[in-house]
């Protein structure tokens, strides 16, 4: 019988035969030619896990899009190092700390990366200080210089006063001294004013001539107050007035009267400070620009002032410059009370108005970071001004033993700026006992994480192909058969990736996810192993039988055989990446590109190959005619036991299919992708600081809220919105899991009343300019950050983030959008098992159509399709045992994704070489139940040593040290042992000695057999 299928790829090998020279020449050029792209592939790797997993048209894709253009979210360069253990609150700690910065700062100015600078607690507080003691000495110098002029200037009028009053009560008391005794006013005032001359005289005569017109006779009783009354009319009379020009003279005349100048002089006497106050203060007033100094920065008034100024005692100096700090400190606890960005610490306050005041204003950048300035010669809770729990929070732990160092670049920093950074930190590590820091930030995550990544690929091909050599060798029992599959894997290996390199930069402009390197790689060898190994044993069981046409007839069945297996393995990668799963679709098409250049090269270079060598390819072992396969004697006692128990091995097989299928089902799996990496510095640095800082720091999460109409609109905010974005902060607070919240209603993390900022409070205008960063270039839309307790992928975490849009709602008038990595990981685990459930269908269909067009058969391929689902369910089971139930590790949704999608399709090749072998031996005129026998025992051999292969390779993946290959691997090896020793050579057997006829229908191949 001439089969469509067998007879084309018996004319492939026939082809790749005659034209070895060619065939071998074309693959070796177009390998020299992929070279550099194949690099290029490398290097084009994206490490960016957050960028990797975002999913397109989400919510948080949307959200991430509006972030970044109305709000400019794109992530500065920006190289984080966390001093964890530095308890800056330790003097010797502290000057370590300053120290470690001024080393790192030294190390980046000589760095060609356009260093910006370095933002740290210590820069803050340096900034800080220094702009603050700027502000406060000139505060102190005017309040000084103002308090010793309203001293002098009160002195003296106390001394005026006391003159004025004098005159101004005195002479009219002894007027009427002189009166009494002659009751006459003529005599009283020829005997007053004998003696007197200009301004007294002149006065007599007013308070005379109104005295005159007041007295009636010598019997008036109310003297006093006829005379009181004399003086403040002379006092008010206009005429007195632009003669004399004494406000000073009105204003006692105000104040005091005659009775209390003479009943009560001592009273009198000691009121004058006071009054001489009041009096400066009421022209201080007339001053805006000092009132206004006085109300507002010193938060006293022109009275109270003026009266310290003059009640100071000897020395006049140091009295006066202690009521000066005193009165600064008082009015700076008022003052700052509110300052979104610095507190006063009241420890050490006063001392540094004295400390500041003394330096009069020289060198204030030496007295705050100078040698034996504040910074170096104090620890942290001693400065005297501290950036404020906004500031802190973001740069200091609560503890104050965990600093954030944060250098800002332009450029592109290098694996060797990063070491030379590890080097600075690890010798402050020997300086602070106990110290330990850690590298973070995107750029050093991103190059940590591609450090690792290609370590691990290093390890697990180096294992893999180390093994893969042994075990060819050992089956061939030649050296030279040992190294072909690497041969085929290599260029493989490197055309994939060319292909791959030029397709990501030139037609997708896009780089790869990290993942896709490696599982190509691993790929590539298992598959480039399988296929050579299965190819060169039929070649040899040709050769053995001498047949003349050894390489047709192997290209005719083990080719097929081989190009049915790569094609299911490339259909169901084509699916993957059609189904643009994040991190996985990548490795979708490149694994899908890799299966088909396999069978491709595997076809006619690996065929031209060993055609060219022809025994030479097993040299030096022998043939014999006689010489029995590999593992023969055991496949045939194998074939008999399986023909025997057949319906017991398939009862065994639905047991631990359900077994397997009961554990799959309730084993959770999440997106905790990052559990699953490496403990590098920049994983680690992200667990310490939430623990230090008691929340996320690096990765909050976000909402964007978009209203019809502008929040903010002729620089006024619209109630309405204002309070609808305020009340979504205040729910989100409600929640145990977030620690807090920045927005409109929280612009420095605490609440702020929309009344506030339509106020004049001194602070009005630096919370309005906050408030407005979280409004966006269209003011209808709206930004809150969400600050998390726990670690942005924590399952506290990523739960809470799942219930925000609930908590947001979407109003009458706005809707909300939520992004950040939490939400990112939470779009992309449930589009990850949408698609895993639509694509295990499709999938095996397309599987269906492939075996069902090669094999010619409607059944068979829908038995392998069920038996390998089955062979993969209970490798699952058995990998969530280890990995989650034994070791207490995450079970990561792309787990059992990939392995689905790689099993279905790669575990198929053993049932496919059983299923071509039998049937070329029903075709041939055996039996089914001869063919299926003598498909074990031939096939056996080859089939052990493929699975081993496959086995350490994927199995290799462990030893990548990633956490996440380290899954897949082993839950691709326990799939592929399981399908080798177990389901192979037992159930699918049992399976087909079961349906015997029907294993070829509607065929009707072997229909004439029994």
């Amino acid at each position: 019988m001439k089969i469509m299928f067998e007879s084309f790829f018996h004319s492939v090998g026939n082809f790749s035969k005659k034209h070895r020279r060619a065939i071998l020449t074309f693959w070796i050029v177009l390998f020299i030619v992929m070279l550099p792209f194949a690099e290029q592939f490398f290097n084009d790797t994206s490490y960016n896990i957050s960028n990797s997993i975002i999913t397109k048209n989400s919510m948080a894709y949307h959200a991430n899009s509006l972030l970044e253009s109305q709000f400019n979210g794109s992530d500065p360069n920006e190289l984080i190092i966390v001093a964890n253990n530095t308890n800056i609150d330790n003097l010797s700690v502290n000057q370590e700390m300053i120290n470690l910065e001024n080393a790192l700062k030294s190390y980046m100015e000589k760095q060609n990366i356009g260093f910006i600078n370095i933002t740290s607690i210590i820069t803050t507080e340096n900034e800080t200080l220094l702009s603050f003691s700027n502000g406060i000495y000139s505060e102190e110098n005017s309040t000084y210089n103002l308090m010793l002029k309203l001293h002098n200037e009160t002195l003296s009028l106390l001394g005026d006063a006391r003159s004025i009053l004098k005159l101004e009560f005195g002479l009219p008391l002894e007027y009427i001294s002189i009166f009494e005794r002659t009751h006459n006013n003529t005599i009283t005032y020829e005997y007053i004013s004998k003696n007197l001359t200009g301004f007294p005289l002149l006065y007599l005569n007013y308070f005379s001539g109104y005295w005159n017109s007041t007295i009636k006779n010598v019997n008036e009783t109310n003297i006093i107050s006829i005379m009181n009354n004399a003086i403040n009319s002379t006092v008010k009379s206009k005429n007195f007035q632009d003669m004399v020009n004494n406000p000073l003279m009105i204003s006692l005349a105000k104040n005091y009267t005659l009775y209390e100048y003479y009943k009560y002089p001592e009273n009198i006497n000691t009121s004058l400070p006071e009054f001489s106050a009041m009096y400066i203060s009421n022209g201080i007033e007339e001053n805006k620009n000092i009132t206004y100094f006085i109300k507002n920065d010193l938060c006293t008034s022109p009275y109270k002032i003026a009266y310290e100024s003059l009640n100071v005692s000897a020395p006049v100096k140091f009295n006066l410059i202690n009521r000066m700090v005193s009165l600064i400190y008082n009015s700076s606890m008022k003052v700052f009370k509110n300052d979104p960005f610095i507190k006063i610490n009241n420890e050490s306050y006063r001392w540094y108005l004295y400390s500041l005041y003394n330096t009069s204003g020289n060198n204030l950048g030496k007295f705050v970071y100078g040698s034996s300035g504040i910074l170096k010669n104090y620890a942290y809770n001693d400065y005297p001004v501290l950036p404020s729990s906004y500031i802190k929070s973001s740069l200091l732990g609560y503890n104050n033993s965990t600093l954030l160092f944060i250098i800002n670049y332009k450029g592109n920093l290098t694996a060797s700026n990063i070491n030379g950074i590890n080097k600075i930190t690890s010798k402050y590590s020997s300086m602070v006992p106990g110290s330990k820091y850690y590298l973070a930030g995107n750029t050093v995550a991103d190059s940590q994480l591609g450090t690792e990544v290609i370590n691990g690929l290093v390890i697990a091909l180096l294992i893999g192909i180390s093994i893969s050599i042994v075990i060819v060798g050992i089956y061939f029992r030649s050296p030279v058969a040992a190294f072909i599959p690497l041969l085929i894997f290599i260029l493989a290996a490197v055309i994939t990736a060319g292909i791959s390199g030029i397709l990501y930069k030139y037609v997708f402009h896009a780089s790869i996810s990290f993942i896709t390197p490696t599982l190509l790689m691993i790929l590539l060898l298992g598959i480039s192993s399988d296929y050579t190994v299965y190819i060169l044993s039929r070649y040899r069981s040709e050769l053995r039988d001498k047949n003349n046409d050894a390489s047709q007839e192997t290209a005719k069945w083990a080719g097929l055989a081989v190009f049915t297996s790569g094609t299911t393995v490339a259909i169901s990668y084509i699916v993957l990446w059609l189904s643009k799963i994040p991190l996985f679709s990548d490795d979708g098409l490149t694994n899908a590109m890799g299966a088909l250049i396999a069978i491709t090269i595997a076809n006619t270079f690996l065929i031209a190959f060993i055609s060219s060598l022809g025994k030479k390819t097993y040299w030096p072992s022998k043939f014999e005619n006689k010489r029995k396969l590999p593992f023969e004697r055991s496949m045939t006692h194998i074939s008999e036991f399986t023909l025997k128990n057949k319906k017991k091995l398939i009862a065994i097989f639905i047991i631990a299919t359900v077994a397997g299928l009961y554990i799959y089902s309730v084993t959770p799996t999440n997106m905790d992708v990052f559990s699953l990496l490496p403990p590098s510095s920049g994983i680690q640095s992200l667990v310490v600081v939430n623990d230090s800082f008691h929340y996320d720091l690096f990765d909050p999460s976000y909402i964007i809220v978009k209203f019809p109409s502008p929040i903010l609109s002729n620089g006024k905010y619209n109630i309405t919105e204002y309070r609808e974005v305020s009340n979504i902060e205040k729910r989100l607070l409600e929640s145990k899991y977030v620690h807090s919240v920045l927005g409109i209603g929280y612009p420095f993390g605490s609440y702020v009343n929309y009344s506030f900022l339509n106020g004049n409070s001194r602070y009005v205008k630096e919370y309005i300019n906050q408030t407005n960063t979280y409004i966006g270039k269209n003011p209808r839309y709206a930004e809150i950050i969400i600050y998390l307790s726990n670690i942005a992928w924590s399952d506290q975490s990523t739960n809470f983030v799942k219930e925000i849009p609930a908590i947001a709602g979407d109003g009458n008038n706005y809707k909300a959008y939520v992004g950040g990595l939490t939400e990112y990981l939470n779009d992309a685990y449930s589009f990850t098992a949408s698609s895993f459930e639509n694509m295990v269908p499709i999938l095996a269909v397309s599987v269906f159509i492939i075996l069902l067009l090669q094999i010619a058969s409607a059944f068979t391929p829908v038995r392998l399709i069920l038996m390998v689902m089955a062979s993969v369910i209970v490798s699952l089971a058995l990998t969530y045992g280890i990995f989650y139930y034994a070791i207490h590790l995450p079970i990561i949704i792309f787990l059992p994704l990939f392995v689905f999608i790689t099993l279905l399709a790669v575990g198929l090749d053993y049932d496919i070489f059983m299923v071509t072998k039998a049937r070329e031996g029903v075709i041939k005129g055996l039996s089914n139940d001869e063919a299926i026998k003598q498909s074990i025992i031939q096939n056996g051999g080859v089939i052990i040593t493929l699975g081993s292969l496959l086995f350490v390779t994927f199995g290799s993946l462990y030893f990548s040290g990633i956490g996440i290959m380290q899954e897949i691997g082993i839950g691709l090896a326990l799939g592929v042992l399981i399908d080798t020793f177990i389901s192979w050579p037992f159930f699918v057997p049992s399976i087909m000695l079961y349906l015997d006829k029907y294993n070829w229908w509607p065929s009707k191949i072997g229909r004439d057999k029994k």
